[in-house]
């Protein structure tokens, strides 16, 4: 099921909702083409006093337009990124809310919030915009400090130079050496940048060495932002199960592509993180998945503890660093299968001990069980006995219930068309977001 991006009304509705519920915002970047369909974010100001009044502002927005707010990332002390999106039939739409109070980047504040709003100006579409001179200097700060600055930025900051030269002149000189700051004026002014691409590492250093620092208080703020990051990671972590037939690896694909919008990068595993070494066999797919013979009780209860210290060990060294990174993170089976089918794993260890491990690994934040009747796994594959689907439907959903699943995991009808599969375990998925996003901002959560 492919994503998309929210369309014009939606646009509209949250423009509305900036220009209904704020003192004062203003977009930044490239808006010309707003309020139309956008496929990246839109970048907006807003005074100190309504920052922290967004995640309502923005909630009131999504819920008028049939969205649900998903996510928050503080990805500054005075900067917000949020996601908002609705699970249709035949995709996932988005819109990319980021938002700032003063403008700061690196331990640098580049712009303030309350002389950028006091220049800004209305765009022919109606919303408010800011002056060329201070989009010129943000787009400037935002391209060369990312190391970003290309062909498209490069004729942005021409037109926004041409538009206001002598404001803009003002802030080359204001961030670059007297040499660079002209030869930035030459290439806004004439359109060749290739001169200024050569040299853009340089130029970055300039820009950095020119802008001051933050302040103690701001260096204060900016661990506890880190703290907050830390403790409540915005990545999501998925693990996929189900019995053999019910479709994981395109589930799974699909799931990845619809929900990839919502984060910076998506990163899959197949049954556990590997951070200790194992076998290459135990990550390919059989087609006789109880060929082996079981290893003996010894050498299974060993094999759990080392399982055990991979689990553990691997989610704190691999995927919690990436949920920290606002990754999505999709597991490919889980430890669980273990407990449901042990002969594909060749355990003879004691089940009270699989179930004793299996209390003391983390659990992701959903696992979706693919869920189907045994004849329709028996119909898509045959590398089990008919009475063993049967009996494995019957053990997953015995799981799903149970209090080893600690209340996150939700039986998904895999016996449709793999559109409408995907559709429930993306529905799910964004359901866990929106009441993980209410619960942080203090909100009531949208259950839509």
């Amino acid at each position: 099921m492919p994503a998309g991006y929210a369309g014009e009304a939606t646009v509209r509705a949250f423009l509305d909702g900036l220009e209904e519920h704020c003192s004062a915002y203003c977009l930044l970047g490239a808006c010309d083409h707003l309020p139309g369909t956008v496929h990246s974010d839109i970048d907006f100001m807003v005074a100190p006093e309504d920052f922290e009044r967004l995640p309502q502002i923005l909630a009131s927005v999504a819920d008028a337009a049939g969205f649900r707010l998903v996510q928050e990332i503080e990805h500054e002390t005075t900067a917000r990124c949020f996601v908002l999106a609705q699970n249709r039939p035949d995709q996932v739409l988005y819109l990319h809310p980021d938002s700032a109070s003063d403008y700061r980047r690196n331990g640098r504040r580049w712009l303030h919030a309350e002389a950028v709003l006091k220049r800004r100006r209305r765009h022919a579409h109606g919303f408010w915009v800011a002056s060329a001179a201070d989009n010129f200097h943000y787009y400037l700060v935002k391209s060369i400090e990312k190391g970003r600055l290309e062909e498209a930025q490069a004729r942005e900051l021409s037109r926004l130079f041409a538009e206001d030269p002598q404001p803009c002149g003002q802030i080359l000189e204001q961030r670059f050496s007297r040499e660079s700051a002209q030869r930035l004026a030459s290439a806004c002014q004439s359109g060749d940048w290739r001169g200024v691409f050569a040299t853009a590492p340089s130029l970055r250093e300039e820009l950095m060495a020119h802008a001051p620092r933050y302040s103690l208080p701001d260096r204060i703020a900016e661990l506890g932002r880190r703290f907050r990051r830390s403790k409540n990671p915005t990545g999501l972590w998925i693990a996929v199960l189900g019995p053999d037939g019910s479709g994981k690896s395109t589930v799974i694909e699909q799931l990845q592509a619809s929900l990839a919008p919502g984060f910076r990068r998506t990163v899959r595993f197949h049954l556990r993180p590997r951070l200790l070494p194992g076998t290459k066999g135990a990550e390919t797919a059989t087609t006789d998945p109880h060929g082996q013979k079981p290893r003996g009780v010894i050498a299974s209860t060993l094999k759990l503890v080392y399982l055990w210290a991979d689990y553990v060990l691997g989610y704190w060294v691999r995927v919690r660093p990436l949920l920290v990174r606002y990754t999505l993170v999709v597991f490919d089976r889980y430890y669980c299968d273990l407990l449901i089918d042990p002969r594909r794993f060749r355990s003879s260890a004691p089940r009270w001990l699989a179930r004793a491990i299996a209390a003391m690994i983390p659990l992701p934040d959903l696992m979706l069980i693919l869920d189907a009747p045994a004849e329709v796994l028996q119909g898509r594959k045959q590398e089990v006995p008919a009475r063993e689907s049967a009996r494995q439907v019957e053990a997953y959903r015995e799981f799903a219930g149970s209090g080893a699943a600690r209340g996150r995991a939700v039986l998904v009808n895999a016996a449709g068309p793999v559109e409408a599969v995907v559709h429930a375990c993306v529905e799910q998925a964004l359901g866990v977001m929106a009441q993980r996003a209410a619960r942080r901002l203090g909100m009531e959560t949208n259950t839509r």
